[in-house]
């Protein structure tokens, strides 16, 4: 719960003289979650029954999760006691999420509401969208609602506007400006050409990108995500965890068993073999 609920919960229990009642109810309580700790500060008497809270839960070897602006010794206008007891524990700093993992988040939400977005706008969208999860969320509500007002897919350019409606400074820039191209991408290979290969597959064998990027698995759908992976592995250099997030949020062994199973399959079947090199000497 938020501190500020907490600190509502002591007061009205102060003034109706029944602390007991939450003391018992906390009591009931295995895990202790409370946000934003710092607004405890200045408030004598909610502090010395938290206090008491947090010595009956550690006592108990009851688990309690706090969090704040600041490091539990910077709290400096919470009593002492306090703050020597929140740093008993294991402290740690949350950070902004990375490239990666704000791709994953996106990723996330879409899957979430069974959506589907382009590679390479999500791309753009993790680019710009960088400080929290609400703020990511809120990028994505905002392009799926332009994409259910358009009432067809989204482009280029409804991205960036979508990110100009909240306040991100994208200026004129192009797609390939704004994607980001780390270390793990080789031989100069954009993730629009191999945009390009995914399309191509998908007509090659008749089936949709949305079954190649999704969970379906046909036959054809399975040889089709496997042949890609090991061509993003392969050509790209594209690393386990790009790959599974491309690929709809996938985890590495998923990965690492459909690069080894296609590599069996360019072993053993004639078919797939001559399907793999017409593709790669036309795109790759």
């Amino acid at each position: 719960m938020p501190t500020s609920k907490l600190i509502d919960e002591i007061v009205e229990n102060i003034r109706k003289n029944t602390i007991n009642n939450l003391t018992k109810k906390l009591d009931e309580v295995d895990v202790l979650i409370l946000d934003d700790i710092q607004f405890l500060a200045g408030k004598d008497k909610t502090q010395e029954i938290f206090h008491n809270i947090f010595n009956d839960f550690y006592s108990k070897k009851k688990q309690i999760v706090l969090s704040s602006d600041r490091p539990p010794k910077e709290l400096d206008l919470l009593e002492a006691r306090l703050r020597s007891r929140f740093g008993i524990g294991l402290v740690t700093d949350i950070k902004k999420p990375d490239f990666e993992t704000r791709m994953a988040i996106i990723n996330s939400k879409l899957r979430e509401k069974s959506e589907y977005l382009e590679y390479e706008y999500i791309e753009i969208i993790a680019k710009y969208v960088k400080d929290n999860v609400r703020e990511i969320e809120g990028a994505v509500n905002i392009m799926l609602t332009r994409k259910n007002l358009l009432g067809q897919d989204l482009t280029e350019k409804d991205i960036y506007d979508g990110l100009e409606i909240l306040g991100y400074n994208v200026g004129k820039e192009s797609l390939q400006d704004a994607k980001i191209k780390d270390a793990d991408t080789m031989n100069n290979k954009s993730y629009k050409s191999f945009a390009k290969i995914l399309e191509y597959i998908a007509n090659y064998y008749s089936i949709s990108i949305s079954d190649i990027k999704g969970n379906s698995r046909k036959k054809e759908v399975s040889v089709a995500r496997q042949m890609l992976m090991y061509i993003a592995k392969k050509h790209y250099g594209w690393t386990l965890e790009k790959i599974g997030t491309y690929f709809g949020g996938k985890n590495h062994a998923t990965v690492i068993y459909a690069i080894k199973n296609f590599e069996k399959l360019l072993k053993s079947n004639t078919t797939i073999y001559n399907d793999y090199h017409i593709i790669i000497q036309d795109l790759v």
